[in-house]
């Protein structure tokens, strides 16, 4: 099937050396039919799920079907038609068969490879999407990771549940990432302990889950104690094993969560300065939002909330930029548990005037991003689906 790149920050789909820029109700019907290609849809259809906030009639979906018809001309790959009598569906053309020589060259085959390393080492996802959309003309050829990696950070769940080029074991460990950052805590910390329990995921993937992803998982179910002996073994793997380069950093970053919801803030306060002299030194995109939007929640706990509301602003945008829509799930999921815990409070810092009105405020605007999150990538359906599949394969 044709390689198409969806990039939700700027609001275009490319295909080869082709981008289309779109509006954005377009761009959300594009996505909706892309997410289930071949499937067709009638009208009330895709006003209930395109539009589910708005009231238009069923000339609204046919306009839009009308210039999104005349914009993706450029692509040939797709092409939305119509099923006389029933509605719209998406149709993804082939891909040719004679490839760019260059694809064989192995020198450049080489230095492909080491730009989306260190493109992925910076949290450059707006790179790496932009790289991988040109790649038929520049003749270079994706990384089977980096193939997956990118659909991950789009948030593409759909992908990950419905796709045959790539068998459920392989797809098995990012499903439960998304299943955490879009599930109840508890439920998805049964699943990361059942799949280590099984060893049902290759022996990178069962690493980083357990000295890593489950340890914020740990700490959103109230079980510190639990979250704090993790990290130390996380520590002493990443010192045994040379992992310092891609470990440290996110290691810290588990930490500084886990401070935060326990309430110990002078710890989470040295351990923010530490944070912010590593990110001096290397300015991670994706760390970086990461370490703003944690000093949001430590601001939280500590009261203060308007100065939260700016730092969440901050995280937020730095997030987007880095194009990485699983990391807004986990981040924006954990500011609301953040704002449902009282703030832990020291003698020495004075709460706002109004810090009720401030957090309520904050909590509608996270809760609002969560939503629209939800419903550009069909979160609400997928969830069930996501469901099925684990239980399937971790029974």
């Amino acid at each position: 099937m044709a390689q198409i790149w969806f990039d939700p920050g700027t609001l275009t789909v490319s295909c080869g050396p082709d981008t289309v820029p779109l509006l954005a109700q377009e761009y959300a019907l594009l996505r909706f039919l892309y997410d289930r290609r071949g499937q067709v849809f009638s009208r009330g259809q895709l006003l209930d799920h395109v539009w589910p906030d708005r009231y238009p009639d069923e000339r609204t979906v046919d306009d839009h079907v009308y210039r999104l018809r005349r914009k993706l001309a450029r692509l040939q790959q797709l092409a939305v038609v119509t099923v006389r009598g029933r509605g719209y569906s998406l149709r993804v053309a082939e891909t040719p068969a004679a490839p760019n020589p260059s694809v064989l060259d192995a020198d450049i085959r080489s230095s492909v490879q080491g730009l989306f390393r260190k493109y992925h080492l910076y949290g450059q996802g707006s790179s790496m999407l932009t790289l991988a959309a040109q790649q038929d003309v520049l003749g270079i050829e994706v990384d089977a990771f980096y193939g997956v990696y990118l659909r991950f950070i789009q948030g593409d769940l759909a992908w990950f549940l419905r796709t045959d080029e790539a068998p459920p074991a392989d797809r098995l460990y990012w499903v439960l990432l998304f299943y955490a950052y879009l599930a109840d805590p508890r439920d998805s910390l049964a699943r990361f302990e059942r799949a280590l329990e099984l060893q049902a995921l290759a022996p990178e993937q069962r690493r980083e889950l357990y000295i890593l992803n489950i340890v914020d998982l740990y700490a959103d179910t109230g079980q510190v104690a639990q979250a704090e002996a993790r990290l130390a073994v996380a520590r002493e793997v990443v010192e045994r094993d040379g992992l310092t380069a891609g470990f440290a950093m996110p290691v810290a970053l588990a930490e500084l969560y886990v401070r935060i919801v326990k309430g110990d803030l002078d710890a989470a306060a040295r351990g923010m300065e530490a944070l912010e002299r590593m990110l001096a030194e290397t300015g991670y995109l994706r760390e970086i939002g990461r370490f703003h939007l944690l000093r949001a929640m430590y601001l939280l706990r500590s009261g203060r909330t308007k100065e939260a509301a700016r730092a969440v602003d901050t995280g937020l945008s730095v997030v987007r930029q880095s194009q990485n829509v699983p990391l807004l799930l986990q981040s924006v999921r954990q500011l609301l548990l953040c704002l449902d815990r009282p703030p832990a409070g020291q003698a020495d810092v004075k709460p706002d005037a109004k810090p009720d009105a401030r957090r309520e405020a904050l909590r509608r605007k996270l809760a609002a991003q969560r939503e629209e999150l939800e419903r550009e990538h069909g979160y609400g359906e997928l969830l069930g689906e996501a469901d099925a599949m684990l239980n399937r394969y971790l029974t």
